[in-house]
This record gives structure tokens, C-alpha cells and sequence, in this order.
């Protein structure tokens, strides 16, 4: 039973690495403006695209220097 659990939970893992990476695959980063509102850790994480985010964070980091 356990074993069959485990399976599952990995194939439910993996379906959505799957898809992430897919998405993520497709589609273009969106330029955001970078200033001091959109700098903030709440405008960052409301920011969906995995990608988009982490351009955005270190174009913050790279400003704040």
C-alpha cells in the first residue's frame, strides 16, 4: 500500500514539473518597469511567471547596488 502511494504522489510530482516546464517553455518574458514601488518583495511575488519574476529580482538587486 505504501509503495502504491508513493507512485502515486511521484506521478503527481512529476505532472506538474511537467506542466511548469512546459508553460515556462512557451512563453515570452514581459518586460516590467523597475522602480521603487515595483521593487517591493509583495510586487515581486505577485509577479506569475517564474521566469518574469527572477529577470525582475535581479534587476532589482542590480539597481539597489
Amino acid at each position: 500500500m505504501q509503495t502504491r502511494l508513493n507512485w502515486l504522489l511521484m506521478a503527481c510530482a512529476a505532472a506538474g514539473l511537467i506542466f511548469t516546464g512546459y508553460k515556462e517553455m512557451h512563453s515570452k518574458p514581459q518586460p516590467h518597469a523597475v522602480d521603487s514601488a515595483t521593487c517591493t518583495p509583495a510586487a515581486i511575488k505577485s509577479i506569475d511567471s517564474i521566469t518574469e519574476r527572477a529577470i525582475h529580482a535581479a534587476k532589482c538587486a542590480e539597481r539597489a547596488k
